[in-house]
């Protein structure tokens, strides 16, 4: 009798002692800062968190400040107390509810496209990241998009993963095993886009022309995979719209994603087209998202209005970029032309916020959809704001630009943001050249808006809408698109200003 009652004070002080060194709160102060994160995003109660079952905590790096900081695992059922579309684009984002619960665009399961009506459930795997303050854990006021982000960012690609993969398209392995790594793993990663994009016929799923690696539009394109789904779907890294617009007409890839005003200027050879003509084999496939122009400054400049940018050093994107184009556009409807600021390059939107943090810079336009996570990042630590643009300047550059139409990015969509910012959107086009038979275009459509399969994908493909596929759209739609939507009863011609309704 006394070893039972010597173990079990032993277990009890272990249980104590564990529970004096868990990190962050226990379930039910967990699930209470997940509501409350939810209704600070909402403005009021729209999700409820209806249980939750806490999955353990890890250590994070120490705060500027040198406090303790760790981060909470959970899985919770929540349910909508009021109605919410994903599929709206003039409402708040379904990546914000991700980034709101510190899941990843996979973590969260049940947001189907569409209007999701009162009591309609969901679930999600998330997490919470905390700071030690004096004897208690504090949600930190670090925004879940950026912690999200850091914690999503995968280890760096080795030269020799490439070569494998590079190996097993060619049949060969390069001996290469003295050169610099650096320049490897930049040639063969090229190289490799090139060669998925050349030899797809669509055989093999679809591969899909997008962007930088990591960027916003290869982000939507992963999140586009059903889970478990053997059709895969996968994109190739390009410098951009511009480019993906170059190779279309090209026959160097079969789908790409495009800016849409980018896509007006390629078929009537403007802008950053001139020099090559109007690209005759780009077609339309559907619209996708939308893409807000943000004008991103430092807060404590305290800027109000893009006017005062004038002889500023701005960040316009980088070379062979839709939002280069689209940037120049938007300062020139604003009375500033190309002279009257000072152009700062910068190889990717990533590093324009570097230096934009670090006052290399003092603007930077992009043409990204809200929430722009990276954004998040860069506000966290050093505060930065949104300018809006002028109504009349706004009212100019529709008008001139073909695939621009007007969007406000909601309030609460970035921490700080107090109120809506007008601005312009591009949308992000699926374009195809016009050489792919009719039938593979609408298996991709079929692919796209099936609604069957659209609560298992990632949460930025609920924001596929069939109503709103033809916004932004001033290009030649394809054939098989043409007929795929006459047959959904969608209009083939439609006012993009309408669509975005």
């Amino acid at each position: 009798m006394r070893s039972f009652w010597r173990h079990l004070l032993l277990l009890t002080a272990t249980l104590a002692l564990a529970a004096g060194c868990a990190r962050g709160p226990d379930e039910a102060g967990l699930q209470g800062d997940v509501q409350a994160q939810l209704d600070t995003l909402f403005g009021s109660r729209i999700v409820e968190v209806k249980s939750l079952r806490r999955q353990g905590s890890a250590p994070l790096a120490r705060a500027k400040d040198g406090g303790s900081q760790a981060i909470v695992y959970y899985n919770a059922v929540l349910a909508f107390t009021a109605p919410y579309d994903p599929s709206d684009w003039n409402g708040l984002s379904p990546e914000l509810v991700a980034d709101a619960l510190g899941a990843t665009d996979q973590g969260v399961m049940g947001l189907g496209a569409g209007r999701m009506a009162a009591g309609a459930t969901l679930r999600a795997y998330g997490s919470m990241v905390y700071r030690r303050a004096d004897d208690t854990w504090q949600a930190s006021l670090l925004p879940p998009a950026a912690a999200q982000l850091a914690a999503s960012v995968s280890g760096p690609v080795k030269p020799t993963d490439l070569i494998e993969r590079l190996a097993g398209i060619v049949n060969t392995t390069p001996g290469l095993h003295d050169a610099d790594d650096a320049i490897i793993t930049e040639e063969l990663d090229q190289a490799l886009q090139n060669i998925k994009l050349r030899l797809n016929r669509g055989e093999q799923g679809l591969i899909v022309a997008t962007g930088p690696a990591g960027g916003e539009y290869a982000r939507f394109i992963e999140s586009l995979r059903p889970r478990g789904a053997p059709w895969p779907i996968s994109p190739a890294s390009t410098r951009g719209s511009v480019a993906n617009a170059l190779m279309i007409d090209s026959g160097e890839a079969r789908f790409a994603l495009v800016q849409s005003d980018v896509a007006a200027a390629a078929v009537t050879g403007q802008a950053a087209f001139a020099t090559y003509g109007p690209l005759r084999h780009l077609r339309a496939v559907a619209a996708l998202f939308p893409e807000p122009v943000h004008v991103v400054v430092r807060e404590a400049d305290a800027m109000r209005s893009i006017g005062e940018l004038r002889d500023k050093r701005i960040a316009v994107g980088s070379r062979g970029s839709g939002t280069r184009q689209t940037a120049m556009q938007v300062l020139r409807a604003h009375g500033l032309e190309h002279g009257d600021y000072l152009i700062a390059d910068a190889s990717n939107p990533e590093e324009a916020l570097q230096l934009l943090a670090s006052g290399d810079v003092d603007a930077v336009v992009e043409v990204v959809s809200a929430p722009w996570r990276q954004l998040a990042k860069a506000a966290a630590q050093v505060p930065m704001t949104l300018l809006p643009l002028d109504a009349d300047a706004m009212t100019r550059v529709a008008e001139s630009v073909p695939g621009l139409v007007p969007l406000a990015i909601p309030d609460r969509t970035y921490d700080r943001q107090q109120g809506a910012v007008n601005t312009l959107a591009a949308t992000a086009l699926l374009v195809a050249a016009d050489s792919v038979p009719d039938a593979s275009v609408q298996q991709v459509l079929d692919f796209l808006f099936e609604s069957g399969l659209a609560a298992d994908r990632g949460v930025s493909a609920s924001r596929l809408s069939r109503e709103r596929a033809l916004a932004g759209v001033t290009i030649p739609l394809h054939d098989g698109a043409a007929d795929y939507f006459a047959a959904a009863r969608v209009p083939a011609v439609e006012s993009p200003a309408a669509a975005m309704q």
